[in-house]
């Protein structure tokens, strides 16, 4: 018989809540429920609504059902505290998008004056390493792939046994994907000595734009995330190299975010907001991305012809990033109008033989039209993006290609971005709408 003490079991504490609001700040916790499960089988299971000292926004009672007559006689969070820590002491702290979770729980605490901490794991990056290849990795859609009842959707006790289903159903495809992710957590990043761990802690897995400070409050760099947390850990690294990463890096005191729903709103904000502070270590967008341009000018001889430039002017038209697609828009301009490219081959000779047959005037105006055609989308148009939250939508508008405002709207709230707009911007939409697939929604009138 061995005389080897029997190794613990990690015991996982599931929990999933449910809030008046999207973001900790200024939203309270209204239900939570916690199942404690050994990888083997349950041992412990809890729930109870929170009377959240709040009004609960119509939006979320339609979303979960809670109201606030369902809560008036709940106990508030500081009668069920001691109950969270007791069942979550030494576990590890399980949730579908865990920083949500995890960050309202430590938040409610921090206004109690409690430091509460745990170690951490996300059953969404779970699903993403173990089961590849699903169209979304939402609760709802996950388990509906795989076949897991949820019993009570956007309710704690039914979205957490769902959460357990799921992880259980993780362990048995992948089971040595759980031990290898909770074991790499602690290895993947070393935080800026002057960075605060409840800082980094708080960030959200949300898509949105970042900020780095220093010490003495002056802006470094501004990033943009399709996952916040992931993205701000790249940052902090152990094993980066490049002096410039390694001292960012030791420079950043202190982290800011703003959520903004979608890559795509998160895209366009970062350019906004880079053009418009200027931070030192955002070198690359700093300077002239353009920096070559197509123009119109008339020869001494009459005849319109398309010029290739260098240019310096943020808001010119017809700019481009190399030469060579400069050149390529060149060519499908007189293309369009001649037939042949700039560079064909005896070009200016095909060329005055055209002018001589349709005069200069005709030929002029055929080339103007095709040229201004590009510069003369003036139908103002909107696009939808998800929100911050469920119950939110992300409006941007455009005026003559330009993104220039973003707008965040519910049933209780708006909130109004506007944007500088550039080239930068331009580019940055149109190659979102190739990667993104967004449909334009076009207005009967333009829009203020």
């Amino acid at each position: 018989m061995s005389n080897e003490p029997s190794k613990q079991k990690t015991v996982y504490s599931i929990i999933d809540i449910e809030t008046t609001g999207g973001h900790k700040n200024g939203n309270k916790i209204t239900e939570i429920a916690i199942i404690n499960f050994d990888g083997e089988k349950i041992i412990e299971e809890w729930s109870s609504l929170i009377n959240p000292e709040r009004n609960i926004p119509k939006a979320i009672t339609y979303l979960t059902g809670i109201d606030n007559q369902m809560v008036a006689k709940a106990p508030k969070f500081f009668e069920v505290a001691k109950k969270i820590v007791q069942m979550t002491e030494g576990n590890v702290f399980v949730a579908h998008n865990v920083f949500f979770d995890y960050n309202f729980i430590k938040h409610e605490f921090a206004e109690l004056g409690y430091k509460y901490q745990r170690e951490k794991l996300c059953t969404v990056r779970l699903a993403r390493k173990s089961l590849p290849g699903h169209k979304s990795y939402s609760l709802g859609k996950i388990c509906q792939d795989l076949g897991i009842e949820i019993e009570a959707r956007h309710r704690a006790l039914g979205d957490a046994k769902a959460t357990v289903e799921l992880f259980k159903h993780i362990q048995k495809v992948s089971p040595h994907q759980v031990n290898e992710i909770i074991s790499d957590e602690g290895k993947k990043i070393s935080l800026p000595p002057k960075l605060s761990r409840a800082v980094y802690d708080s960030i959200p897995v949300t898509p949105g734009v970042y900020y780095f400070y220093d010490e003495s409050g002056e802006l470094l760099y501004v990033g943009k995330a399709k996952e916040l947390k992931k993205r701000i850990s790249s940052h902090f690294r152990p094993d980066m190299k490049r002096k410039k990463d390694i001292e960012l890096k030791n420079k950043v005191a202190h982290v800011d975010y703003k959520e903004m729903g979608s890559e795509v709103a998160a895209l366009l904000f970062e350019c906004h907001e880079i053009k418009k502070m200027r931070p030192p270590y955002n070198r690359a967008m700093n300077r002239t991305r353009f920096p070559y341009r197509l123009v119109l000018q008339k020869r001494q001889s009459g005849e319109f012809v398309i010029n290739l430039t260098k240019t310096i002017d943020e808001d010119t038209h017809m700019t481009f990033a190399s030469r060579l697609i400069a050149e390529k828009a060149r060519d499908a301009l007189y293309r369009a109008v001649l037939g042949f490219n700039y560079g064909s081959l005896n070009f200016d000779q095909a060329r005055c033989n055209i002018i001589d047959k349709l005069g200069v005037d005709h030929y002029n105006s055929m080339l103007e039209k095709v040229f201004t055609k590009n510069l003369s989308e003036s139908v103002d148009y909107e696009i939808e993006l998800p929100g911050r939250h469920n119950m939110e939508k992300c409006v941007i508008q455009i005026r003559k290609r330009n993104p220039v405002k973003i707008i965040f709207q519910s049933d209780e709230d708006c909130e109004s971005i506007d944007l500088h707009s550039d080239q930068d911007m331009m580019r940055i939409l149109s190659s979102c709408f190739q990667k993104f697939k967004i449909k334009k929604l076009f207005l009967t009138e333009n829009f203020q």
